[in-house]
């Protein structure tokens, strides 16, 4: 997994399974147990981030393996959200894979958002099965050839710097404030955060989680 800063997850995996493991046996994933500071939760949870309320944001990398691993589960799960949450792709900004990417994401985000689901996935497999660089911007319009784009991803960058240093500027920002450093990490309602290694990888229960979190912030 991508790993933006060093953080020590080891303890609270080890922990979590086996809280996870009590927690969907008894047939509630969260909402009957009693708030506590003392207790372990399979999550993190952060100051609510306004605006975001309605949001399941899948945060992701297109050099991490695991996050390619679990695009299709993110493509599943954006198409049987409730009617009132709002699913979003959403890059993970740092210095391997280059703010050009997260600019080129942000384009197609804005001006043809219909193919971001396509340009996600070209991204991931165009990084790690072609080799593919998305730090300059003949890969990234590769990969946006590869999503079908109607126009270079380059030419529709630079032709609307202004927007989008303004939407880079709110997504850093946003990145921040939910201190998001793996992926992938999914955050529900802006306010709850959880990655994989909080199931030391077992996909099912992974799933189960994310469902928990998003009936939970219904």
């Amino acid at each position: 997994m991508i790993n933006a800063k060093t953080r020590n997850f080891g303890l609270r995996c080890s922990l979590g399974v086996a809280v996870l493991a009590t927690l969907f046996t008894t047939g509630s994933v969260l909402a009957q147990t009693p708030p506590s500071e003392e207790q372990f939760k399979p999550y993190i949870q952060v100051k609510t981030i306004a605006g975001d309320e309605h949001m399941v944001r899948a945060f992701f990398s297109p050099s991490c393996p695991y996050s390619k691993m679990y695009f299709q589960f993110f493509k599943n799960l954006s198409a049987t959200l409730p009617e009132n949450k709002t699913f979003a792709f959403t890059p993970l900004v740092n210095k391997g894979d280059g703010i050009s990417y997260a600019v080129s994401f942000l384009a197609v985000q804005r001006y043809y958002p219909a193919y971001l689901p396509n340009y996600v996935e070209a991204s991931l497999i165009g990084v790690q099965d072609k080799g593919i660089s998305t730090s300059n911007w003949a890969g990234l319009d590769r990969i946006g050839k590869a999503a079908h784009l109607p126009v270079p991803v380059s030419k529709l960058a630079f032709q609307h710097v202004k927007e989008l240093n303004a939407d880079l500027k709110n997504l850093t920002s946003l990145q921040s404030k939910m201190d998001i450093t793996n992926t992938p990490a999914v955050a529900v309602a802006g306010t709850y955060i959880v990655t994989p290694e909080f199931t030391q990888g077992d996909a099912a229960m992974f799933s189960q989680l994310v469902n928990g979190l998003i009936s939970m912030a219904r």
